[in-house]
């Protein structure tokens, strides 16, 4: 209850006191323990602050009967992004072990990713990016305050892999829209979506980047029809990519609020 009360208000600290208090109440309540773990972990990320993230998700890895793959993933890398790569590495070995559930894109998309950064050697920054990338798909950008999503695009900035081009450009242009930088965050999206070079290992991001511009766009009343075009190109240009049932959601509930505006509009004046 803590965290949906907050987070909109980015009190993360003030959660995180809630969470820590429930833990320790909850000591012999194994079940709300790992629920208590869980906020931890997210606005420790939330945070940057990535030990606390890390310790957090380590014991779900550990302890939980859900998902363990994924908690893995996590566990890497936040134990990277603190600055612990060998440990990382060790963990993205886990990720392998654990994955059990081959239906579940979340899985997928942890063993994709953990078996990439094991291969390439991870850097601190390349782990970061992997962090932002998830707060990003789970919707959590929003929640960081201003001074962390400045911390997040300089630490973006650096990242030079041109694998991760348009992961970047799609992290960054989501930056610029939480900031109402619509202009840069244009540029970035159109950046990403054009990246075909990291199309094979980032299969969701010319999807979502289409989305987002969409988005943008139609927040803009002398860019609805382009917006509009955008979000169906999202939906019928792509398919078999990471993710691709949430992005429809979202295209879908983005298309039903242009429904409901646009008949509105003769009527204001």
């Amino acid at each position: 209850m803590a965290l949906k009360q907050k987070l909109p208000f980015c009190q993360i600290n003030s959660a995180l006191v809630s969470f820590h208090d429930a833990l320790e109440l909850a000591s012999d309540q194994r079940e709300i323990q790992h629920v208590c773990l869980y906020e931890i972990g997210w606005c420790s990320m939330i945070e940057m602050n990535y030990e606390d993230a890390f310790r957090s998700f380590e014991r779900l890895k550990n302890e939980s009967r859900w998902s363990q793959c994924y908690y893995a993933y996590l566990t890497g890398v936040c134990q990277g992004a603190a600055g612990d790569l060998d440990g990382a590495k060790c963990v993205f070995k886990d990720v392998q072990k654990l994955f059990k559930r081959k239906n579940n894109q979340i899985e997928q998309f942890a063993l994709k990713r953990a078996e990439r950064l094991r291969k390439m050697s991870p850097t601190r920054e390349l782990c970061i990016l992997g962090v932002i990338e998830v707060l990003y798909l789970w919707k959590a950008l929003p929640n960081c305050s201003s001074s962390k999503l400045q911390l997040m695009n300089q630490v973006l900035q650096s990242v030079d892999d041109a694998s991760c081009r348009g992961l970047k450009n799609l992290l960054l242009g989501s930056i610029h829209k939480c900031h109402g930088n619509n202009k840069d965050a244009i540029q970035s999206f159109q950046l990403a979506a054009r990246d075909e070079f990291g199309r094979q290992t980032n299969s969701y991001v010319q999807p979502y980047s289409c989305y987002e511009l969409g988005c943008v766009l139609l927040a803009q009343p002398e860019t609805v029809g382009k917006g509009r075009a955008f979000l169906l190109q999202s939906k019928e240009d792509y398919a078999g990519y990471d993710f691709e049932n949430r992005l429809h959601v979202r295209i879908h509930s983005a298309m039903a609020s242009l429904k409901e505006v646009v008949p509105q509009r003769p009527a204001d004046h």
